[in-house]
């Protein structure tokens, strides 16, 4: 990946947390192994280019690696690619809580590539009534999953383990590049004759259907500011076979992305057999990561469900830490 610069090497040098005896109850890459501070991160990597119609310039694409210590033995390891949200027109690689998830993700094992792509959602709401914006972003993300492949023999990573997230905008994308037919293309973004399929997608306020902001959701949604109805890929999840396991999280109370949308994704992924899992959180409003990071049980569901999903053995996570008794 290129990564071996200055900031690299002083995080190699710095002081690593070596992970202690399992606690009880602790699970392999469900419990961090590592604090957030321990994780190496380095920023932007380029990963590729594509040409962006909105600005009329050729766009050199980004990423953030977040990296377990160089403690971590391992001789695989699960990779993820983070896909921020900004409705296809704002936002970058550093965007909403996706660094914490990655630091979340790198705590408990995995290589994380956080990733910029371009930005076509322009004018707003005309530029997100078509899938011009998201088909585009899916060809950048295939590069950054390309890329991930690419170094995986440098990096220990495991190629039939990788995953794309993403919130709102991203969640979008994750699901375009999951279960939709007219995205299933490669793109010309960077790293050519590597797979750009992954085992796992995980939309944090996604949907299929173009309908978004508006004033109410309950009983159903109105007003909304963006919707174009029959552009609904719903039927496209399950209806071929390979396509990833889901895991999806949503806010019941989601006014840009509705819930119902989220919601007929889920159940259609259920009658398909198809894996999947809806963390519904009552109440929430869009992209619920501090709900998700911090209430309840939700994120321990959340990562009991990847470990699962993605059929991770007991070598392929590192040992959680101790955790200590807070008297």
């Amino acid at each position: 990946m290129q990564l071996r610069n200055p900031l690299l090497l002083s995080l190699l040098a710095g002081s690593l947390h070596e992970a202690g005896a399992v606690s009880q109850g602790s699970t392999p890459c469900v419990d961090p192994a590592w604090s957030s501070s321990d994780i190496q991160i380095v920023r932007d990597v380029a990963f590729g280019s594509a040409f962006n119609f909105v600005t009329g310039k050729n766009e050199t694409l980004l990423l953030d690696a977040y990296m377990p210590p160089a403690g971590d033995s391992r001789k695989t390891r699960p990779a993820a690619v983070l896909v921020h949200g900004g409705s296809f027109e704002t936002g970058n690689k550093e965007s909403d809580d996706e660094p914490e998830l990655a630091l979340n993700l790198a705590a408990r094992g995995w290589v994380v590539v956080s990733i910029n792509y371009r930005l076509e959602g322009y004018p707003m709401p005309a530029g997100l009534l078509n899938d011009v914006a998201p088909i585009a972003a899916v060809e950048d993300v295939r590069a950054a999953i390309r890329f991930v492949r690419k170094n995986a023999a440098e990096y220990r990573l495991d190629v039939d383990r990788v995953l794309v997230a993403g919130d709102s905008a991203g969640a979008i994308a994750s699901l375009y590049l999951g279960y939709v037919e007219t995205a299933q293309h490669e793109g010309h973004s960077g790293n050519p004759g590597f797979r750009s399929d992954v085992q796992l997608a995980i939309p944090v306020s996604g949907q299929l259907v173009t309908q978004a902001f508006c004033r109410t959701v309950v009983p159903k949604p109105t007003d909304c500011k963006v919707q174009n109805l029959t552009n609904n890929h719903n039927n496209e999840v399950g209806a071929r076979p390979g396509q990833p396991a889901l895991l999806m999280v949503h806010g019941t109370n989601d006014l840009t992305v509705p819930y119902a949308n989220a919601k007929a994704v889920f159940d259609r992924a259920q009658a398909t057999g198809l894996k999947s899992k809806l963390i519904a959180i009552p109440g929430a409003r869009h992209v619920p990561f501090r709900e998700l990071f911090h209430t309840g049980t939700y994120f321990k569901d959340f990562m009991s469900f990847v470990v699962d999903a993605l059929k991770l053995s007991a070598d392929e996570c590192p040992t959680p830490m101790e955790t200590s008794v807070v008297v």
